[in-house]
């Protein structure tokens, strides 16, 4: 029994200097007596190929651990969970989880008659959904891996329906690298065999590397991660406002300390807006704004949502000893941003952000004390990157993405003032 354990740790290292095989969960020999083994099999297949993938080095491993009558005899259990890739029909692969299940545990019993039978316990375990969010999660360089995640997250009670979803999504890129390499590795029988050991043989070897591709360390029968942990940022924001030394004002009666405003051109493009500008100085203002529209008819494939905010220095010209704060012609900069998502009866658009930058030209006329009427026009550049989708039995799938460029007019302002003075 000595022996067969100096004989496994040799094989071990000699392995783990190999090249050219895909890493495998296997083998763990350090101070436990529980050990995993996988094996492969390749689309609808349920016969074990010792040539295929790892197969044959797994089958090498078993022969160590089981090398004798005496390392038989310490099997306390061997238990073995079935799997088969969530693609094809589900109940099928149930079945064909069950099979390999069958064909490892047959392995096991021809091959190894000393183990008594009452000790293997094998369980077809069906689609691998959660190795498979797991692969996907940790494959960086998959398209849409994001995308991905999102689907088979929010269509976890139609199996079906997600499996449809991830073909089509983005033309089936995404779908092609997963067949490629994500679902190989779920197509597996994981292997764990539980060994009494005498205690003097214990901590008898310890690898030459704790990060072996063919030996880790296991402490229990847990075959697969749970969910990967979700992380959220949350970002806060503070501003502060510094008031500049106003001068004296000669001619005017009141003293604008603030302006609320309202964007009739969006309102008429449903779109709800409010905007805010604070004087500073007798030339300089700072001009914010926001706008929300967020309607939403599934039924009627429509989607008109937007979020955006941007902010304004204004210069405001002529001569400002004869006009109230806030009134006249103004040059500005502006800068904005947002998100949005689009459809119109078809197709759609979603954009994570879209930015825009530029001048403004404007005039003010004040009607009345408290209310004035602004005229504004904006010419900058504009860029975002969209994704294209059109709908599918009630849900949506990304069809291309790409970016957006435009140098131009990128905003324009009927807006009705509302001027909060002191008086004089």
């Amino acid at each position: 029994m000595k022996h067969g354990v100096y004989i496994l740790a040799f094989l071990g290292i000699l392995l783990n200097q190999s090249e050219g095989y895909a890493s495998v969960s296997s083998i763990a020999v350090v101070k436990d007596t529980t050990f995993q083994v996988v094996v492969y099999f390749s689309e609808n297949e349920s016969r074990i190929d010792s040539c295929y993938r790892s197969n044959g080095r797994a089958i090498a491993l078993l022969d160590s651990l089981f090398d004798s009558n005496s390392g038989t005899d310490s099997v306390v259990l061997i238990k073995g969970e079935a799997f088969a890739s969530p693609d094809g029909e589900c109940n099928g692969n149930i079945d064909l989880s069950a099979r390999r299940g069958n064909s490892v545990k047959e392995l096991l019993q021809n091959r190894y008659p000393s183990i008594d039978k009452e000790k293997i316990d094998f369980l077809a375990k069906g689609e691998d959904w959660t190795g498979f969010r797991r692969l996907v999660s940790a494959d960086l360089n998959l398209p849409d891996r994001e995308e991905v995640l999102m689907l088979i997250d929010y269509h976890k009670e139609d199996m079906m329906k997600r499996k449809q979803l991830l073909r089509k999504l983005d033309r089936g890129i995404p779908y092609r690298s997963i067949v490629y390499d994500v679902l190989p590795e779920l197509r597996r029988v994981a292997i764990a065999v539980v060994r009494k050991l005498p205690s003097k043989e214990k901590n008898t070897f310890k690898p030459a590397t704790s990060t072996s591709e063919l030996f880790v360390s296991t402490q229990g029968e847990e075959f697969l991660d749970g969910n990967p942990n979700k992380t959220v940022a949350e970002i806060s924001c503070k501003s502060s406002c510094k008031d500049t030394g106003e001068e004296v004002e000669v001619s005017v009666k009141s003293k604008t300390i603030l302006a609320i405003k309202n964007n009739l051109l969006y309102d008429l493009v449903l779109a709800p807006n409010l905007e805010i500008e604070i004087p500073i100085g007798k030339r300089w203002s700072l001009n914010t704004e926001y706008k929300c529209p967020w309607w939403l008819n599934t039924k009627h494939e429509f989607c008109y949502q937007l979020l955006s905010g941007g902010v304004e220095g204004r210069y405001w010209l002529g001569n400002r000893r004869e006009r109230n704060r806030l009134t006249g012609h103004f040059l500005g900069l502006y800068a904005e941003g947002g998100i949005y998502d689009f459809q119109f009866r078809g197709d759609g658009y979603q954009g994570k952000y879209y930015g825009a930058a530029g001048v403004t030209y404007g005039y003010t006329k004040q009607l009345a004390r408290h209310f004035s009427l602004e005229f504004s026009l904006g010419i900058g550049y504009l860029a975002t990157e969209y994704k294209k989708y059109t709908p599918y039995e009630g849900d949506i799938v990304w069809m291309n993405s790409g970016r957006y460029h435009f140098i131009g007019p990128t905003k324009a302002k009927v807006s009705l003032v509302w001027v909060i003075a002191t008086s004089r």
